[in-house]
């Protein structure tokens, strides 16, 4: 199975907009900051920083493969305001982005490869970024060279601080996605709090992903508290009971949802977002996880 971090990797930053199109898509960036503000400011979800509830796209795969434009129109009846946004399509930014601005739907956060973020690429991407309306380009793994140590893990934090030093003047912030390897130990300290200590807290910000950390021993409510400064996003699957804790549709596992989305909002959560990765029916989970987060207030 291909997973959405080799696909990331495979692919890089190969189809991103062209630099002449900068100046004019920082406009249109700034020009629709107003329009993402949320519609219902007197529901419980719209309370604090949090905007609206989104999607992982890469989660809806199968389906954008067979009908991109339909695809991202059922996304929005569903409920759903956002989605965050992971591959090319086979069309440019600005196509994308007319098609997701026709259905109504925002794509604050962006899923790329650590080598969308290289020096080489990193113009392109921002570029491209600026086109969609990304708020955060967030990594979704580290490549190789970066993972084998806690040297590596640092490198891979300069990486980031160095991409959010450039993207931090046109409004765009750089972000990573933690898996389950991100919380194995390097001389006593996870992988991922080496990165939150080498990165710049100014440019760099961190999307827990719920399960994963679950999945890596950690307790993620725990942890979110323990890192209330650095956690900007949370990414939304449940696990089941029984090992070895498959992922399972929102509210028919073991994570206490209720709790994590309510203080991550207290914290410094904008963006909560659903994203399992192999649902048996993709549609109907988007479908039950939308109704239970609905259920709580969101």
């Amino acid at each position: 199975m291909t997973t959405r971090r080799d696909f990331l990797l495979a692919v890089g930053a190969s189809a991103l907009a062209p630099a002449a199109l900068r100046a004019a898509e920082r406009d249109d960036q700034r020009h629709n900051a107003r329009r993402e503000a949320p519609d219902d400011m007197n529901a419980p979800a719209r309370t604090g920083l949090l905007k609206g509830v989104g999607i992982q796209m890469y989660m809806m795969r199968d389906e954008m493969k067979a009908d991109l434009d339909g695809s991202l129109a059922r996304v929005a009846r569903l409920g759903y305001e956002e989605v965050e946004w992971w591959g090319s399509w086979g069309r440019t930014p600005a196509q994308l982005r007319s098609v997701l601005d026709g259905v109504g739907l925002r794509t604050p956060t962006q899923h790329v490869g650590s080598d969308a973020l290289a020096p080489a690429a990193l113009d392109a991407t921002l570029d491209a970024a600026g086109t969609m309306g990304h708020r955060t380009v967030i990594c979704a793994g580290m490549g190789a060279g970066y993972t084998d140590d806690a040297d590596g893990w640092k490198r891979a934090a300069e990486l980031l601080t160095a991409a959010g030093a450039k993207a931090a003047p046109l409004g765009i912030r750089v972000g990573y996605h933690n898996h389950a390897r991100e919380f194995n130990k390097h001389g006593g300290v996870s992988a991922l709090e080496i990165m939150m200590k080498a990165s710049d807290p100014a440019t760099v910000d961190f999307q827990l992903d719920c399960y994963w950390a679950f999945k890596g021993g950690q307790d993620p409510l725990a942890f979110l508290r323990a890192h209330k400064d650095r956690i900007a996003q949370l990414h939304l699957k449940d696990a089941a009971a029984a090992a070895p804790n498959a992922q399972v549709d929102l509210g028919k596992g073991i994570i206490d949802w209720r709790a994590l989305i309510s203080t991550g909002i207290s914290q410094r959560v904008t963006n909560i977002t659903l994203d399992m990765d192999d649902p048996a029916d993709a549609w109907a989970s988007a479908g039950s996880c939308r109704a239970y987060l609905r259920g709580l207030g969101y």
